[in-house]
This record gives structure tokens, sequence and C-alpha cells, in this order.
């Protein structure tokens, strides 16, 4: 115990030396940019007026088939079907696509939780059918035939009983089924002149949400949603406002299916000269199994803007349970995030530094069980494969935590070849916990026009706990 302790007093040393030294060389970037860029570099030249002449489709290359195509092919070339006039006025052009992917991935890990190292084989596959009426008219309806929504629901090999046997997990679940469209495409007839505020876009079925970048909402539910684009206010050039009324399928902080809550979200985004944001506000109502409400309340409120050189995103997500009473489903708690990111001088590669700080217990509106908690979208060790029982290197619930993620992310081969180093941190601000600190990398590289290898792995430094580590293979192969 004091030799591993003595091990992460040191490697706490070194992530801060490696912190400092990353924002150093951040705040350097713009003088010293030939210097370091991992990935191919070009010349910048200046705009000219030199006429570039646009390629034929023939020049172009072979687009890959789908599955199937009806109709007009997608992202096809020549005469488009003319179609027919419906009673109402709207002019359909029905094409029907079906699509998909499929992921195979030999992982092997072990965490806190394992008492040996765990590994499996692991598969999925994502199907869907695109019916396409008009440009903004469309019907989709998606299944995941090998899996059932579970991390330990995969269709998988065990290599051990570390996680359990393997199984087939065959199911057909419908996992997506939403219809989208605008209101004056479907009935021309009410605003034929195009100069009425009637252009209200829809959508209602089973459908994937996201909202601050997963943060605040990350799940599939049953809506309806209704979005008004280019609101013009005072100050204020282009205003989109949706709302959102979701009763079906909510996967609250405990990630289980249930159709006793109901959502209502307004959602706000603004493009403004110097940056955008955004304010989303969500209501759930919500009774556990004697009838007791579970109310909560969220809010998030996010900019994005360019400061100098650098990109960055700073967001706000607040969670209230009734009464300020944590649950199971919901939690009181702030989270604060920023994301700063650069691109050397002659590259498109990219350097990161992403810091949060959960104050409470933040849970979000809803998630998806694979796709593991709020801090995913802020590093690759923070975030979920969504395939089996690998999840995220680090947790990613927030709980009275602040910690950062920070990397570099290179290209080479036209964007066919890219690597992320990436090193993250974890520090529990109430007493109660644990800190972590990890190492990872992603590497991926396309093999053909529709396949994809990847690899991944991590070291994790776990405080008065055993190590954790991983390494996955991914292939992926889209149809």
């Amino acid at each position: 115990m004091q030799m591993h302790s003595e091990v992460l007093i040191k490697a706490r040393e070194i992530l801060f030396s490696l912190v400092f030294t990353v924002v150093l060389v951040c705040l350097s970037v713009p003088a010293y940019a030939d210097l370091f860029p991992l990935g191919d570099t070009e010349e910048v030249s200046a705009f000219s007026e030199e006429h570039i002449q646009l390629r034929a489709p023939s020049d172009t290359g072979n687009r890959p088939p789908l599955i199937y195509e009806g109709g007009d092919l997608f992202l096809g070339v020549g005469d488009l079907y003319e179609g027919f006039e419906t009673p109402w006025g709207a002019v359909w052009q029905p094409q029907l696509w079906v699509f998909g992917s499929m992921r195979s991935s030999l992982q092997m890990f072990e965490n806190a939780s394992s008492n040996s190292t765990a590994s499996e084989w692991a598969n999925r596959l994502d199907l869907f059918a695109n019916l396409q009426l008009t440009g903004t008219e469309k019907f989709i309806i998606g299944v995941r035939p090998l899996d059932r929504n579970t991390p330990s629901r995969f269709s998988r090999v065990a290599f051990n009983d570390n996680r359990g046997p393997g199984k087939q997990e065959f199911s057909m679940d419908i996992r997506t089924m939403f219809f989208e469209g605008d209101l004056t495409s479907l009935f021309p007839g009410l605003d034929p002149e195009g100069t009425k505020p009637l252009d209200f876009g829809f959508s209602v079925g089973r459908q994937l949400l996201q909202f601050q970048e997963g943060i605040m909402l990350n799940d599939q539910i049953d809506a309806i949603g209704i979005v008004r684009n280019n609101i013009h206010l005072p100050g204020i050039p282009s205003l989109r406002t949706s709302l959102l009324w979701g009763w079906n399928e909510v996967g609250r902080s405990n990630a289980g299916r249930n159709d006793t809550a109901n959502v209502f979200g307004l959602f706000n985004s603004a493009d403004m000269q110097d940056l955008s944001w955004n304010l989303d506000l969500v209501y759930v109502t919500d009774e556990d199994a004697v009838g007791d409400s579970i109310d909560s309340f969220h809010v998030g409120f996010s900019t994005i803007q360019r400061i100098g050189f650098y990109s960055t995103a700073f967001r706000v997500n607040s969670s209230i349970a009734e009464g300020g009473k944590d649950n199971a489903r919901a939690g009181t708690g702030t989270l604060f995030s920023a994301e700063t990111s650069v691109t050397p001088f002659k590259s498109d590669d990219i350097v990161y530094f992403n810091a949060y700080a959960a104050v409470g217990n933040f849970t979000q509106v809803g998630r998806e069980p694979i796709v593991g908690g709020p801090l995913g979208a802020l590093g690759i060790l923070f975030a979920s494969p969504s395939i089996g029982n690998f999840g995220s290197e680090l947790s990613s619930f927030t709980d009275n935590v602040a910690g950062f993620a920070t990397g570099y992310e290179a290209f080479w081969n036209n964007h066919r070849t890219s690597l992320t180093l990436e090193l993250a941190g974890r520090k529990d601000t109430s007493g109660n916990r644990f800190d972590d600190i990890a190492v990872g990398f992603e590497f991926r590289q396309r093999l053909a026009q529709r396949i994809q290898l990847q690899v991944d792995s991590h070291y994790a430094v776990q405080e008065k706990r055993s190590d954790g580590f991983g390494l996955r293979t991914e292939i992926l192969y889209q149809f």
C-alpha cells in the first residue's frame, strides 16, 4: 500500500508537470508551431485569382453503393425522378435507402471492480432504412440486431467469465423510428408565396436527442419536437428555438428505460457576430415504484467562440432534483466545463486542453445505457466505445469532482491515418472517494473505402485500488 501511495504521489508530480508543459506549448503555438506538428504539413499560400475548373462527375471517383437504393441514387448525378403531386399540393419524390455499419471488437481490460483481466470479442450491427419523400420530409427506422442496449448484452464471445459468459443477443427491437419534415413543405398551400412566418420544422417518434454536446441530454426517446429557425430579434441576427415533449424510453441518471417520465424542453441556439450561444431548459416529471414524485429541473448554457488562435467552448449545466433530494434518477449539482483547442500552422493537427469541475451531484436529463456519463464529450479517456463491457477508461460521472483531459491529435495520408495521445485525470473534491489519472492513445487507419481499423489502449493509476489498463482493436465496416 505504501509503495502504491508513493507511485500515486510520483504520478501526480508527473501529471502536474505535463499539464504545465501542455499549457505552455499551447500558449506558444503561434510562435513555434513549425517545430512540432506530428502529422502531415503543407505550405499555406495566399488566395489566387487563377480559375480552377470544377471536376466532372466521372473524375470524382466511384461512390460505393448502399445496401439498397430505390429511386434516385444517394448522392447520385443526372436527372432526378420527377415524382408526383399529393392531393394537398406537395411534390414527393420517394427514394428508399438502406444502410448501416458493422463493428467487431477484440478487447481486454481490468479496472478497480475486476478481480482479474476481462477479455471478450463483442459485435454490434446498426441497420437503417431511410424513406426520403422530399429534401425535407423523410421517415427513418433503425434496429440493432446484435445487442439489447446494455453493456453486458452484446453478442459476444467471452474468453473468461469475469463479466459473465458469452452469448448471442439477437434482437429486432426498434431503436430508431421517426418522421421529420417542414410544415410549409409538407403543406405548400398554407403559404404558396413563401412570405408567411410558417416555416416550422418538426420530428415525431423515437429519435436520438443530444444537447450541450451530450452533457445535458444524450438519449434515444419517444418524442415530438417543433423548431423555428431564423428568428430575428434586436441584437440577435439568427435565433433557433425548439420545443420538445418526450413521453417514453427516457433513461435518467440510472439509464433504466421507463415510460413514467415525461420530458418538457425549450432549446435555444443563436449565432452572434463573434460567438454562438445555447440556452436549454428542461423539466422532467417522473415517479418511483410507489408513486412518489421524483421530478427534476435542468438548465444548460454555453458559448462557442474563437479567442485569438484558439477555439473555445464554455459550458454550465445544472440539475436540480425535486426538494433538493438526490435519488437514483436525478441529483442536484452543477458541472462547469471549458474546452480549448488550437491547430498548428501548416497542419490539420489539433492540440486540446479541456477542464471541468462539478459541484454536487450533477446528472443528465437522460442517457443511453451504453454511452456512459456527461464527461464523455471532454476526452477519449472519458468516452465509452459503446460496444460490449469495455467502458470509459476513467469514470465519466460527476459527483463533486474536478479534472481535465489534454491531448494531441495528428493526421496523415489525407486524414486516412490519425493518432490521438491523451492524458486525463479526476480529483475527488468531497474527500469520500478516490483520485485517478490515466494515459492512453487512439489510432485509426482506413484500410479500404468502407473499412476502418481502430486500436486504442490506456493505463490508469487509481488511488487506493489496483491500477487499471485496457487494450482494444476494432474493425468498422460501413454498408
